[in-house]
């Protein structure tokens, strides 16, 4: 049976990094293992924005904690973003090992690291790695998914 990885990132709030996600990132990772894309997820119905948006927030870590083998995170933007950050804890505090992709070349954390210490830690008590590349990516899934 094939393993399913919840892909966590920024990538569908702007059009510029759209294209990236769905003709390379994602046909990568499918390669491997069978994707959750919360980039399809509707917004719940409801009369409140505040209220539906916090139900998808709901609906994401549900699949993450649930459906999911895998995690992985698009941690590019200095800072990574937020939703991504807590997507990465709410992983590994599941027990879900994390895939952490940082193509972004700035260093934000501490000395000499891609981002802040606790981001890192939580990938690595997730069980899963860091990666810098897609090449690496590709090898880090066909680990995983083995």
């Amino acid at each position: 049976m094939r393993r399913t990885a919840y892909v966590a990132s920024p990538y569908g709030f702007a059009e510029s990094t759209r294209h990236f996600y769905d003709q390379r990132l994602l046909p990568l990772v499918r390669a491997h293992v069978d994707v959750i894309d919360p980039w399809v997820v509707d917004l719940p119905p409801g009369d409140d924005p505040a209220q539906r948006w916090l139900a998808l927030g709901d609906v994401h870590l549900a699949a993450i904690a649930e459906r999911a083998d895998l995690v992985v995170a698009c941690l590019d933007q200095e800072p990574p973003d937020n939703g991504t950050v807590v997507e990465v804890a709410w992983a590994a505090a599941h027990g879900r090992p994390v895939v952490a992709y940082r193509g972004d070349q700035r260093q934000g954390g501490e000395e000499g690291l891609s981002y802040n210490l606790m981001i890192g830690a939580a990938v690595r008590r997730s069980g899963g790695v860091e990666v810098a590349t897609l090449e690496d990516l590709d090898r880090a899934l066909a680990r995983l998914a083995a």
